[in-house]
């Protein structure tokens, strides 16, 4: 299960934040892709569902984008290669929570002046979210 993007789209449909884990030369789709999910993601919402994580939103080529929806209105993607063995619910949900707690933690920082709507620039969060992307890379 190799993660190749994580992105973060905030609730205007900007993104604040993608990390890609392949070369740069992929950020173009990586971008695409983020946003194309988004579409998934607002029909999804629209069936007020409480969970916050849903799921498989779409599958482009080898690569599956997985999708998590915060309370704030913004959308964490997940972009990974298509498993070679199943995937459990409970490993992607883990991933995103990691991802959540990570953003929490910069956005509740008193000494950080990040608003929800900014780019995450923050190195504590990319370094959490590059940890994620080492412990996935296989």
């Amino acid at each position: 299960m190799k993660i190749h993007c994580i992105a973060i789209i905030n609730r205007h449909g900007n993104p604040i934040y993608l990390r890609n884990f392949d070369n740069y030369q992929e950020d173009v789709k990586y971008h695409y892709l983020a946003h194309t999910s988004c579409d998934v993601i607002e029909e999804r919402l629209t069936t007020k569902a409480s969970d916050l994580y849903l799921g498989l939103l779409q599958t482009v080529g080898d690569m599956v984008v997985y999708g998590y929806a915060m309370n704030t209105g913004n959308k964490i993607i997940l972009v990974m290669s298509v498993p070679e063995s199943l995937v459990r619910g409970a490993e992607i949900r883990d991933i995103f929570q990691q991802i959540h707690a990570a953003y929490i933690a910069v956005i509740c920082n008193p000494f950080n002046e990040q608003r929800i709507e900014d780019r995450i620039e923050s190195k504590k969060f990319d370094k959490a979210v590059a940890e994620l992307g080492r412990i996935h890379a296989k």
